[in-house]
Order: C-alpha cells, then structure tokens, then sequence
C-alpha cells in the first residue's frame, strides 16, 4: 500500500510539474504575444505619429510661407501709400524752383530782346543752375530712400531726422506746422537706415494728419532722443489731440484705419511695428499728452553688440 502511495505521489508530482511548466509556457508565449502586439500597435502610433508631426509641420512651413507673403504684399502696399505722400511733398519743394526757373527764364527772353549786358544774364543764369540742381538733389534724396538696406549700419539720428525734415518740411511748412528737433547730434544706433527713415517719415505723416483735423491752435512736431548703455529711445510728439482711448489699442493692428477708405490703408503704423520689433529688436509704443500723441520707438543696443559679436 505504502508502494502504491508512493508512486501515485510520483505520479502526481509529476503531473503538477508537467502541468506548471505548460502554464509557464503558455503564459510566456501569451506575454511574448502581447508584447508583440504592443510593439506592432507602438511602432503603428509612431508612424501615426511621424505622418501627423510632418503634416504639422508641412502646415506650418505653409503658414510661415503665407505670413511672408502677406508681410511684402503689406510692406509694398505701405511703400505705394508712401509714395503718395512723397509725390505731395515733392511737389511742395518744386513749386517754389519752378516758379523761380519760370521768372528766369522770363528774364532771360527780356535781356535777350533788350540786349542787356552779359553780366546780368550770367548771374540769372547761375540762379536757374542753382534751382536744377536743388531739384536734382530732391530727386536722389526721394531715390536713396525707397532703396533697399542690405546690412545694418551705424547712423547718426540727428542726421536721419534732418532727412526726414528735408524730404517733409515743404509740406509741413504749406500746413503751418513747425518741425522741431531736439536731438543731441552725437547719438548714433546700429539700424537699417531707410527702414528707420520709412518709420519716423509714417509717423510723422501721422501726425501731420491729425494736427490738420485739430482743433489745437498750436500746430507742432517735435522729435527728441533719450539714449542710454542699453537703448536709444526716439519720440515723436504732435499736437493733434491725441488718439481717442477707445482705438489706442487697436491703432497697429493690420488694415485699422480711422481714414476713409480713399484716404488710407491702415497698414503704415502696423509695418512700422514690424519693422521695430522684427529687425530692430525693439518696440514701438504710443501714449496721449496734454495736447496731443506721442509715439516711442524704442531701439535696443544690444542688438548692436550681438552683430559686433558676429563680426
């Protein structure tokens, strides 16, 4: 009895062995099954994922794209409106040239009829020489600003805002507004130069606009320079009342425009935005005085050590 039990337990043990070693094995190839699946449904949502990352980025690649599409066809239609107010304001500086070539040359037929003495027609001469050339630097002073900056470059903001007085004082003389500039002359920024020239020429069109539909008797642009180690801050303050509160904020925003349509794009102080933050690397602001708006470009000089740098 005791034999048979003992080999019934052999038997047994046997079994329970046998029996474990297949649960073992079963269970092992079910892990090994489903660690399979796990890499197959892993290495699926990577593709998933991979096709969904290039897709996303593909949209993006178009987004950009698009946005610098968008960005020239802003800053051309911006250009086109400023060429609007160059013509203006050229006419404004031939008209007194011209009248002058007109009398001259008026003199000139009279001296000719009287034969009058060749020192005199030399000297009438001289002037209509004096008034081409005046007219001829007008035109290259137009030219030079509507060319496009390659690299940036150190300029003298005194000297830029002189330009722009050149180009725009006729026509803000004609409208009874005094340019005032107080500017120390020694204060230099790394800029490109015709972006800034494009900017404050914006800005002060702006302000010329205003102070023509103001009421405020005192009619006056005033441009003065703050500069310090880290930035050089330009303002640009007129005396057209200011802007409402209720559109301050919305006044560089794309195609906003207190204009009518004819007169107006709304995109000059938007890309004058553009150009500040995005190649200067510094901010544009604006905020009301007592009797008018002041506009605060903020132009950074480490911008300026960071191409030192690169040099």
């Amino acid at each position: 009895m005791s034999f048979i039990d003992i080999e019934s337990f052999g038997i047994t043990g046997f079994l329970v062995n046998f029996l474990f070693l297949v649960l073992i094995i079963a269970v092992g190839m079910l892990i090994v099954n489903k660690n399979r699946r796990l890499d197959e449904l892993v290495r699926q949502r990577t593709d998933e994922l991979e096709a969904f990352n290039q897709k996303l980025q593909d949209e993006v690649n178009k987004a950009v794209e698009k946005n610098r599409t968008q960005e020239k066809i802003l800053m051309q239609q911006a250009k086109m409106a400023e060429i609007g107010s160059m013509v203006e304001s050229i006419a404004h500086q031939w008209r007194q040239p011209l009248n002058i070539l007109g009398l001259s040359m008026t003199k000139l037929n009279l001296n000719l009829e009287l034969g009058i003495n060749a020192q005199d027609t030399e000297k009438t001469i001289e002037i209509v020489e004096q008034q081409i050339q005046y007219m001829s630097q007008t035109i290259d002073d137009f030219r030079n600003f509507f060319k496009q900056d390659r690299v940036q470059t150190k300029v003298n903001i005194n000297n830029i805002v002189g330009e722009i007085e050149t180009l725009l004082g006729p026509l803000l003389a004609n409208k009874n507004i005094e340019f005032i500039r107080e500017i120390d002359p020694e204060i230099t920024v790394l800029v490109y130069s015709n972006e800034l020239k494009q900017v404050l020429i914006n800005i002060v069109n702006n302000g010329r606009e205003a102070i023509e539909h103001s009421k405020e008797q005192e009619k006056k642009i005033i441009v003065s320079c703050i500069n310090d180690n880290d930035h050089c801050t330009i303002s640009i303050e007129d005396t057209g009342g200011g802007v409402p509160l209720h559109i301050i904020d919305k006044i560089f925003d794309p195609y906003f425009t207190t204009k009518f349509k004819s007169q107006g794009t709304g995109i000059g102080l938007y890309m004058a935005k553009m150009i500040v933050e995005k190649h200067f690397l510094g901010k544009l602001s604006v905020y009301n005085t007592a009797k008018g708006a002041c506009f605060e470009l903020r132009l950074n000089h480490q911008s300026e050590s960071a191409e030192r740098r690169r040099k």
